[in-house]
């Protein structure tokens, strides 16, 4: 297309504003790690000097994985092919990776199924703007500590399905005031790392023993600060009685998401998976 030209992301203020413009929930520091971490990478569509577009990856297990995020073009520049152009660069340079996996909206999951993308579940996420906490916050569950962060590397690569603890770690290391684990028999059995970001506050890398484990684990997350800001937990469809759950606490359904693979089939999540870290990062 005459005029835009697809380069190397660099820039994370520019991501940030980016994903402002479409009401995301991505801190500054989030999109700085998605550009600059080990294992990150992206593109840019740019027109006349300015930003108009961004699709980035976070690569995990070597070549294992490389998840797809970030796909954004302005409201002007769109149904313009943009999309498809960044994100045909944006696979050529993740072409080590056995297997590409990305979230998408429905919408956008027909731009991904053309390039040859293939979709293996659905997501939506549940929110609330004025969540009521549970009548007794669960004694079992107790801060998540540094000390912590091997075992829950462990527990998440088996329900995510590939090992991303240095993304944990991150996490971690931004709001450990929100994230809690149960112990059960001297060791870890659930746990959930807390993200804020200009939208919500967000339970993520839910795993847990049982549905009613995963909603105290969210509820932990939830009834941190007053008044409690919009919290968000994101959890695959076939989570059928934590969404049951979820709704008796007046947390409805929302968004959907299509989560897709292109290349070898990605491990599925484990079904003690019950909230994704996020859109962006799976």
């Amino acid at each position: 297309m005459n005029g835009i030209a697809i380069v190397r992301a660099t820039d994370p203020d520019a991501l940030f504003e980016l994903a402002g413009t479409v009401g995301w929930n991505q801190t500054r520091r989030d999109c700085r790690e998605m550009l600059l971490a080990p294992g990150a990478t992206g593109v840019f569509a740019v027109c006349d000097g300015r930003v108009i577009g961004s699709a980035a990856a976070m690569i995990y297990e070597g070549n294992r994985i490389g998840y797809i995020n970030m796909v954004i073009v302005r409201e002007p520049f769109r149904r313009r092919g943009i999309a498809t152009r960044m994100l045909e660069k944006l696979m050529e340079m993740l072409h080590r990776c056995r297997t590409l996996r990305l979230y998408a909206t429905p919408a956008g999951s027909r731009v991904y199924g053309k390039l040859g993308f293939r979709t293996y579940a659905t997501l939506h996420k549940f929110a609330s703007d004025s969540y009521a906490p549970l009548p007794e916050q669960d004694r079992r569950i107790v801060p998540l500590l540094p000390s912590d962060l091997p075992e829950i590397t462990a527990l998440d690569k088996r329900s995510f399905g590939a090992e991303r603890g240095a993304l944990l770690e991150y996490f971690y290391s931004r709001h450990p005031e929100l994230s809690f684990k149960i112990i059960g028999k001297e060791r870890i059995t659930g746990f959930t790392i807390g993200r804020i970001g200009p939208v919500s506050r967000q339970a993520c890398a839910l795993t847990a023993a049982k549905e009613e484990d995963a909603l105290a684990l969210f509820d932990a997350v939830a009834r941190q600060g007053e008044p409690s800001p919009r919290v968000l937990l994101t959890a695959f469809d076939t989570q059928k009685r934590l969404i049951a759950l979820l709704a008796e606490r007046g947390i409805p359904r929302a968004s959907e998401m299509v989560a897709m693979d292109f290349g070898e089939s990605g491990p599925l999540p484990a079904a003690c998976y019950y909230g994704v870290l996020g859109g962006d990062f799976g």
